[in-house]
C-alpha cells in the first residue's frame, strides 16, 4: 500500500510540474519583447568581442564560458515567433545564420529586426521545457546581458555563503570541506559569468540549502524522496544538458554526512532516491515531448529520443569515442592547477586537524561503500552519455565534481571532528 501511495504522489508531482511550468513558460512568451530587444542590442557589442567561447584565465579549460548558448537562449527569449502564444511556447525556436557561426551575431541580427534572408533558418529547440526563460525574460526587460551577470554572481555568492553556514552548523568544516570541494569543481567564477551553466548550480546550492534548512522535517516524514524527485524535475525545467547528473550526487553525498541510519537503510536510500530522482528527470522531460508535440504538431518525442541517442552514442567525425579516452580528457579537463592546488589544501587541513587533535579517527561504515558508489557515478555517465562528454568536455568534466566530493567525504568518514554531536544507530 506504501509503494501503491508513493507511486500516486510521483505521478500527481509530475502531472503538477508539467501543469505549472507549462503554464509559467507560455505566461513570459505573453511578455512584449520591445525592451529585452534594446537590452539586448546593448549587450551585443561585448558578446562579439568576446566570441562564442571565452576564457577569464588564459589557456585553463575550466574556465571556459559559453556565449553561444548564451546568445541562444537570448535568441529564444526575443524570437520573432509567429504570433501563436501556445505554439511559440512549446515550439521554442531560435533563428540562426548559415553564412556565420557567432552566435551574437545571430543575436544582433535578430534584435536589429534584419529581414530574413536566403540562409537563415527557425531552428526547433522544442525538445528542452527552457524554464530559464522564466527569469531570462524578465530580467531582459530591465537590465543588459553583462548587468544580469552581476546579478548573478551576486545571488549565487549569497547562496553559497549561506550553504557553507549551514554546513558548518550541522556539520563542522568537515561538511564545509566535503561540498566545498564539489563546488570548486564547478568552478562558481564561470558559472557566475554563464548562464548556461548556472542552471545545475543554482539546483545544486538550492537542494542542498533545503536539505539543511528542513532536515528534521524530512527526517519525522520520511519525505526525503521527494527532494530527489523534485531536484530532478527542475533539472529537467531548466536545464539544457549541461552537467546535470551534479544535482543527484552532491545533494545525495550531502544527505548520507547527514544520515545516522544503519547500512542497510542508507543502501536501500541510495536506490531508490536515485530512482526517484531518475523518474523526475526523464518524467518531466518526455511530459514536455508530450505536451509540445500536441500543441505544435511537431514530433517532439522523435526529436527528443534522437537527441539522445545522438548524445549518447552518436559518433562524431575525427573524435574518439572510446570510453578510456572520454574518461581521460574529462579528468584532465578537471585537473588543472588551481584545482589540484585546492585539494591538497583540504588535505593539508585534514592533516593539521588530526595532528593537533581538532579530529579523531573514527571509521563511519555505515556510509562509506554509498558514499563510494555515489563517486563512481560519473564514470557509468560518461559510458553511457559519451558523445556529448566528450565534444563538451569544457564543461561536461564537471560531473566529477560528483567523484571529488565523494573523496572528500570518504576521506571524513574516517575521522571526525570533536563536536560530540553524531552518533549512530545499529
Amino acid at each position: 500500500m506504501k509503494t501503491i501511495k508513493r507511486i500516486l504522489a510521483i505521478f500527481e508531482y509530475l502531472v503538477i510540474a508539467a501543469v505549472v511550468g507549462f503554464g509559467l513558460i507560455v505566461g513570459v512568451y505573453a511578455i512584449p519583447k520591445d525592451r529585452m530587444v534594446n537590452n539586448i542590442t546593448r549587450s551585443t557589442p561585448l558578446l562579439q568581442t568576446e566570441g562564442n567561447y571565452r576564457y577569464w584565465a588564459a589557456d585553463i579549460l575550466n574556465t571556459q564560458s559559453d556565449n553561444f548558448s548564451d546568445s541562444l537562449m537570448a535568441d529564444i527569449a526575443i524570437n520573432p515567433n509567429t504570433g501563436n502564444l501556445l505554439y511559440d511556447s512549446m515550439i521554442n525556436c531560435y533563428v540562426g545564420w548559415r553564412d556565420t557561426a557567432e552566435s551574437s551575431e545571430w543575436l544582433l541580427r535578430v534584435a536589429g529586426g534584419e529581414p530574413f534572408y536566403e540562409g537563415y533558418e527557425q531552428v526547433v529547440y522544442g525538445r528542452y521545457w527552457h524554464g530559464y526563460l522564466i527569469w531570462m525574460k524578465p530580467l531582459l526587460l530591465l537590465f543588459s546581458i553583462p548587468e544580469i551577470r552581476l546579478i548573478n554572481m551576486s545571488v549565487q555568492l549569497v547562496l553559497l555563503c549561506w550553504l557553507m553556514i549551514l554546513l558548518y552548523r550541522e556539520l563542522g568544516l568537515a561538511g564545509c570541506l566535503s561540498i566545498g570541494a564539489g563546488i570548486l569543481i564547478l568552478n562558481p567564477i564561470t558559472c557566475a559569468m554563464t548562464f548556461h551553466f548556472s542552471d545545475i548550480y543554482y539546483n545544486v546550492l538550492i537542494t542542498c540549502i533545503v536539505m539543511l534548512s528542513f532536515r528534521s522535517k524530512f527526517d519525522e516524514q520520511e519525505s526525503w524522496w521527494t527532494v530527489f524527485l523534485w531536484s530532478g524535475i527542475a533539472v529537467a525545467f531548466f536545464d539544457l544538458m549541461t552537467y546535470p547528473l551534479v544535482a543527484l550526487g552532491i545533494p545525495l553525498i550531502l544527505y548520507f554526512l547527514l544520515s545516522r541510519k544503519s547500512f542497510g537503510s542508507n543502501t536501500w536510500e541510495l536506490i531508490h532516491f536515485s530512482i526517484d530522482w531518475v523518474i523526475g528527470y526523464a518524467g518531466m522531460w518526455a511530459l514536455k515531448w508530450l505536451i509540445g508535440s500536441a500543441f505544435t504538431g511537431y514530433n517532439l518525442i522523435a526529436d527528443g529520443l534522437g537527441a539522445v541517442g545522438l548524445r549518447s552514442t552518436g559518433a562524431v567525425e575525427n573524435v574518439s569515442m572510446d570510453y578510456v579516452y572520454v574518461v581521460m580528457n574529462n579528468v584532465q579537463a578537471m585537473l588543472t592547477k588551481p584545482v589540484i592546488a585546492g585539494l591538497v589544501f583540504i588535505a593539508v587541513l585534514l592533516v593539521i586537524g588530526v595532528l593537533c587533535g581538532k579530529m579523531k579517527f573514527k571509521l563511519s561504515t555505515s556510509k562509506i561503500l554509498q558514499i563510494l558508489v555515489v563517486g563512481c557515478f560519473p564514470f557509468l555517465w560518461y559510458y553511457v552519455i559519451r558523445n556529448h562528454s566528450i565534444v563538451h568536455v569544457w564543461f561536461a568534466y564537471r560531473v566529477l565534481a560528483i567523484t571529488v566530493a565523494a573523496v572528500v567525504s570518504m576521506l571524513f568518514c574516517f575521522v571526525s571532528e570533536k563536536r560530540g554531536n553524531t552518533h549512530e544507530k545499529d
